[in-house]
C-alpha cells in the first residue's frame, strides 16, 4: 500500500446555475475537509483501455496497491469528449478532438469555487496564456505538437467561465509546479493532472515507466501527509477494448481497501464520488445520474 499517511487531504479529476458565480479565493489553509479525503489529484492517462495497461509490470505493481475497477468504462471517443465527461458529467456533444468549442456551462469547477475549495490543472508541456491554438484550424500548421495536444488534455479549457477569466485561467499551469507543490503540502483541495503528450499510446512501456515513478515521487510528499486520494485513470479503451471502450481506473490512498472492485463504473462515476466526498451539487446529468464508487472501498479508519 502507498504509505500515504493521515489527515489532510488533497484530491487529483452540470446543472446549468450557477456558472456566472463569482471567483471564490483559493482556500488554501482552509480544512476543506471532505468524508473521505480531503484532497484528489486525478492522472489522466491515454488511449490504452484496461488490457494493455495491466499487462505492464509497472502497472501491475501499482494495481496491488491500490482499489481498482475491472467494469470500469469510458463515455466516448476520441480523448477531449471523455475528459470533459471528468470534469463535467456531460461530452457537450463534442465528438473529435481539434475542436473550437466555448462551453458556457459550469464544470466541477464552479462547484468547487462555490463551496470555497481550492483546485489546479497541472499540464506538462504547458504553453500558458490559457492557449487554445491546438483548437484553431488556421493555427494548426504552425503549432508545436504541445500546443496542439493542450486542450484535449486540459479539459478546463473548452469552458467559457475559464477562457474569459484571467483569474481561472492562472490556475492552469505548467506540471513542473506540482512536485514543488506537494513537497510543501499545498496542493490544492482537487487537482488535475495531465501527463505530456509524448507518455501516449504507441510508448506503453514509457508511459507505465513514468508513471511508477510519478507515484513513487508523490510519495513521502507533504501532501501525503493531508488524506490525499490518487485516482488514476485511462481516457479511453483501444485495443481489445475498443468495442467495449473498458478502461482502467483505480485508487490509492489510505483511505482505501486495495482489490479488485467488479461494479459497473464510468468518468461520470469518478466524478459523482468527488462530488458527494465534498458535499458538492452535480454538475451535470451524467454525474447526477451515476454511481460512485462503491462504499466498501471506503476503508473504516485510516491509518
Amino acid at each position: 500500500m502507498l504509505a500515504l499517511p493521515h489527515k489532510a487531504t488533497t484530491v487529483l479529476s452540470c446543472g446549468f446555475l450557477g456558472f456566472t458565480i463569482s471567483l471564490a479565493a483559493q482556500p488554501g489553509d482552509g480544512d476543506g475537509g471532505g468524508s473521505h479525503f480531503d484532497h484528489v489529484v486525478i492522472v489522466v492517462m491515454e488511449n490504452q483501455g484496461t488490457s494493455q495497461p495491466l499487462s505492464d509490470a509497472n502497472i501491475a505493481s501499482l494495481v496491488k496497491q491500490a482499489a481498482w475497477f475491472s467494469n470500469y468504462h469510458a463515455v466516448s471517443h476520441p480523448s477531449l469528449p471523455n475528459s470533459l465527461a471528468l470534469v463535467a458529467g456531460s461530452t457537450y456533444g463534442v465528438t473529435r478532438d481539434q475542436v473550437d468549442t466555448s462551453i458556457k456551462r459550469p464544470s466541477i469547477v464552479n462547484r468547487l469555487e462555490q463551496k470555497g475549495l481550492s483546485w489546479k490543472a497541472y499540464t506538462e508541456d504547458y504553453e500558458g496564456r490559457c492557449s487554445r491554438a491546438d483548437a484553431d484550424k488556421s493555427v494548426m500548421p504552425k503549432a508545436s505538437a504541445a500546443a496542439l495536444s493542450t486542450m484535449r488534455r486540459v479539459p478546463f479549457l473548452s469552458f467559457a467561465a475559464v477562457q474569459n477569466s484571467p483569474v481561472r485561467c492562472g490556475r492552469v499551469v505548467n506540471a513542473s509546479e506540482f512536485m514543488s507543490d506537494a513537497r510543501t503540502g499545498k496542493l490544492p483541495n482537487y487537482s488535475f493532472y495531465s501527463p505530456s503528450i509524448s507518455v501516449g499510446p504507441r510508448t506503453s512501456e514509457r508511459s507505465a515507466a513514468w508513471l511508477k515513478q510519478f507515484v513513487g515521487s508523490l510519495q513521502g510528499t507533504g501532501a501525503m501527509d493531508q488524506r490525499t486520494l490518487l485516482m488514476i485513470v485511462w481516457d479511453e479503451g483501444k485495443g481489445d477494448d475498443m468495442r467495449s471502450n473498458r478502461a482502467l481506473a483505480m485508487l490509492l490512498g489510505p483511505m482505501v481497501a486495495r482489490g479488485r472492485y467488479s461494479a459497473r463504473l464510468t468518468h461520470y462515476s469518478l466524478l459523482r464520488t468527488i462530488e458527494d466526498n465534498f458535499g458538492l451539487l452535480p454538475v451535470a446529468d451524467g454525474d447526477a445520474t451515476a454511481s460512485p464508487v462503491p462504499e466498501e472501498v471506503w476503508r473504516a479508519s485510516a491509518p
